[in-house]
C-alpha cells in the first residue's frame, strides 16, 4: 500500500512555537489527570490500553488537528492498538507496523495495522526514590505522567512517517525535524532510570555480582547474570545446563530485595 502522495505535506504543515506545545502539553497533561481511568496523579502506579486511548484521542487533537485519524481511515485501518506492555524491558516505547495480503471475494487486498506500545516496566521504575533527571526526547521530566507523553510523542512520530511514507526511523533527519516542528523535542533518545540502575542505587546489586538467596527453604549462592524485573541469578548445579564459560548452572529469577551480597 503506497501512502497518498500529498501526506508528507500535510504532516510538515504541522508546526508549533515553543509557546504551543508547552500549552497543548499542559491541556494534555490536565485532561489525563481529569479524565483518564488510571492516571489520576503525576506519579501514578498504573497504566491500562483505555489510558493510552485517551492520550491518543488528545494528541491527536491537539497536536495534529485529527490528522493522524483521518490518514488512517482513510486507509481503512480503524484503530491503532495501544497497549502497555510489562516485558520490554529496553524499549520505553515500540511502535509495530503488521503488513499482509489477504484474499476476499473481492480479489486480493493488503491490510495494514498498527500497534504502539509503552513499557510500563520502564516507566515505574522512574520516581521511586530521589534520584537523577530523567530526560526522554532531550527534554526533562517532572514526574511519571511527563515522562509517558514524551515516550508517546516520540512513538506517534512513528505512526506519522509510516502512515506518509511507508517507513520510520527515528535516527534519519527527517524524524528529527517532524518531532523539533511538532513536538520541540531536543532530541530522540531516552536517559530513563532503568531496572538495572535502580537496582544499583537502591539495593547495591549489580551484574557479576555474587549473591545469596533462599529457594525451598535452602540458601543458594551465585551470579547476576541479568537485571530486568528480577535478577536471573546462575548457580553452578550438575543438574543444570552448560554455558559458555565451561561450568553447568541452574538459572533462578528472583526478586532484586531478595538477594544478598555473598563473600567470596
Amino acid at each position: 500500500m503506497t501512502p497518498p502522495l500529498d501526506r508528507p505535506d500535510r504532516l510538515w504543515s504541522l508546526h508549533h512555537t515553543a509557546d504551543e506545545v508547552a500549552r497543548r502539553n499542559r491541556h494534555i497533561y490536565d485532561a489525563m489527570l481529569h479524565g483518564s481511568e488510571h492516571v489520576r496523579v503525576g506519579n501514578f502506579t498504573a497504566l491500562g490500553s483505555v489510558d493510552l486511548r485517551l492520550l491518543f484521542d488528545l494528541y491527536d487533537a491537539r497536536f495534529f488537528d485529527g490528522l493522524l485519524d483521518r490518514m488512517l481511515r482513510e486507509d481503512g485501518v480503524g484503530e491503532v492498538a495501544l497497549r502497555p506492555s510489562t516485558r520490554m524491558t529496553r524499549a520505553a516505547g515500540k511502535t509495530y507496523v503488521r503488513r499482509e495480503r489477504r484474499r476476499t471475494p473481492a480479489g486480493v487486498v493488503d491490510r495494514v495495522e498498527y500497534e504502539i506500545a509503552v513499557s510500563t516496566m520502564l516507566l515505574f521504575q522512574n520516581f521511586r526514590e530521589p534520584g537523577r533527571p530523567v530526560t526522554v526526547g532531550g527534554l526533562v521530566c517532572g514526574d511519571r505522567l511527563e515522562i509517558l507523553q514524551r515516550i508517546f510523542e516520540h512513538e506517534l512520530l512513528h505512526l506519522a512517517e509510516f502512515l506518509a511514507w511507508g517507513q520510520s526511523s527515528c535516527s534519519a533527519a527527517n524524524f528529527h525535524a517532524l518531532s523539533r516542528r511538532i513536538f520541540g523535542h531536543e532530541g530522540a533518545t531516552h536517559d530513563l532510570v532503568t531496572p538495572r540502575e535502580r537496582a544499583a542505587a537502591v539495593y547495591q546489586v549489580r551484574l557479576g555480582d555474587r549473591v545469596s538467596f533462599e529457594h525451598e527453604g535452602r540458601q543458594r549462592v551465585g551470579v547476576v547474570n541479568r537485571i530486568t524485573k528480577r535478577a536471573t541469578v546462575l548457580v553452578e548445579d550438575p543438574q543444570g545446563r552448560p554455558y559458555s564459560d565451561g561450568r553447568i548452572y541452574m538459572t533462578y529469577y528472583v526478586p532484586i530485595p531478595s538477594l544478598t551480597k555473598a563473600s567470596g
